[in-house]
């Protein structure tokens, strides 16, 4: 066959699937700021009333009335305000929870710190300037049931180890180099190998996690190149088969994908399947079960202008879409959360039961705002 008729014909069947997808939502839109301009967020309970508040930039907002107040200045770089993520942790260990800051033009990792029971301003504290980093994101690299820290660098790979202190009062920010090679646009974490030690992903390989992870050396596994990603790539047994798989999105141009990992004559092998490509500029997928049936799917969206429309299909409209795979057929179904509308999926976007009321809510910043799509599946 030709190269057009394989084009036409990967076409048709992809258009034939589309139609058996939903086009019906779940989820209602609540508006917390449509000026916000910050592209993280985080979920939180602020002040302690036992509601969850949302943080997002210089400002929290106090549920449920979603009243504004000032969290910190956020020096604006070049057009961009800094705080390209906003991850929970209670770092001074006061039982008040600060977020760490990982951030790609001041390349910067910094945290700011929780005001206590006093409301006002939380203090910022520099940890290092590694280099530029798109986003981050927290997980236990080595197993001692603590979260970490894991930024995606530009041009360094390494992961923070946050020990509390011996006092009990503060943490110790131990940094861990691990190979260049698992720098770069994209990244991901989770036990790709079925040996219960979870892996580190790049855009161009894993690395494989010894069983000392802080002192190991890590094995560097070049079985890809996926282009420039999302963050994170989602690590996932997927079809249950017993190895880790990867689910990810481009995240400046169009593609969703799922990579299958197999055997074949006892070697690795990478299998590429294209999930959908309608839509462009994927940039922080997340993985969750958002309609309750014990099955974590693919959530992700379109990140607005993100490169100022440079970026192919920038000026598409912003979509929000859920995937789940099916087993037994072994394909992935699609159902819309928003097909035109004021949300983008920045680069820190969370799922989290806002409203408490037993279900997974989104939780969604950008440039175009800050949004929240409450799941009525409940």
């Amino acid at each position: 066959m030709s190269p057009v008729g394989r084009f036409l014909s990967i076409m048709l069947a992809f258009l034939g699937t589309s139609r058996a997808w939903s086009d019906t939502s779940d989820f209602r839109l609540h508006t917390i700021n449509a000026d916000s301009i910050y592209s993280s967020c985080a979920v939180l309970d602020v002040n302690n009333d036992g509601h969850l508040d949302v943080v997002a930039g210089a400002y929290w907002y106090e549920s449920p009335s979603w009243t504004q107040h000032f969290v910190q200045e956020v020096e604006v770089i070049r057009g961009r305000p800094d705080g390209y993520s906003h991850l929970p942790f209670d770092v001074n260990h006061d039982s008040y929870p600060d977020l760490i800051h990982v951030n790609f033009r001041s390349r910067s990792i910094y945290w700011l710190e929780h005001p206590g029971e006093h409301p006002g301003e939380w203090l910022k504290h520099l940890v290092a300037k590694p280099g530029p980093m798109e986003t981050g994101r927290l997980f236990d690299i080595d197993g001692d049931g603590r979260l970490d820290l894991f930024p995606n660098g530009w041009h360094f790979a390494a992961w923070w180890d946050l020990r509390p202190n011996d006092d009990g009062n503060g943490t110790t920010w131990i940094r861990h180099d691990l190979p260049q090679e698992a720098g770069g646009h994209g990244g991901g974490f989770g036990d790709i190998n079925g040996d219960k030690r979870g892996d580190i992903v790049g855009t161009k390989g894993w690395l494989e996690a010894p069983l000392d992870r802080r002192h190991g050396e890590w094995i560097w596994h070049g079985d890809f190149d996926l282009g420039r990603t999302s963050m994170p790539i989602i690590v996932a047994d997927v079809d249950d088969d017993g190895d880790g798989d990867l689910v990810y999105a481009i995240g400046h141009d169009y593609g969703v994908f799922w990579l299958e990992q197999q055997q074949r004559d006892g070697a690795n092998v990478w299998e590429k399947h294209l999930i959908d490509k309608t839509w462009s500029q994927g940039h922080s997928p997340l993985w969750a079960d958002l309609n309750g049936n014990g099955r974590s799917e693919f959530i992700d969206g379109k990140r607005y202008w993100a490169h100022e429309g440079r970026d192919p299909g920038a000026r598409d409209p912003l979509v929000i879409y859920r995937y789940e795979f099916d087993s037994a057929t072994r394909t992935w179904t699609r159902d819309s959360i928003q097909e035109n509308g004021p949300a983008g999926v920045g680069l820190d976007p969370k799922v989290a039961d806002l409203d408490r009321d037993g279900d997974l809510d989104l939780v969604l910043p950008g440039r175009s705002g800050l949004y929240w799509y409450e799941n009525l599946r409940k």
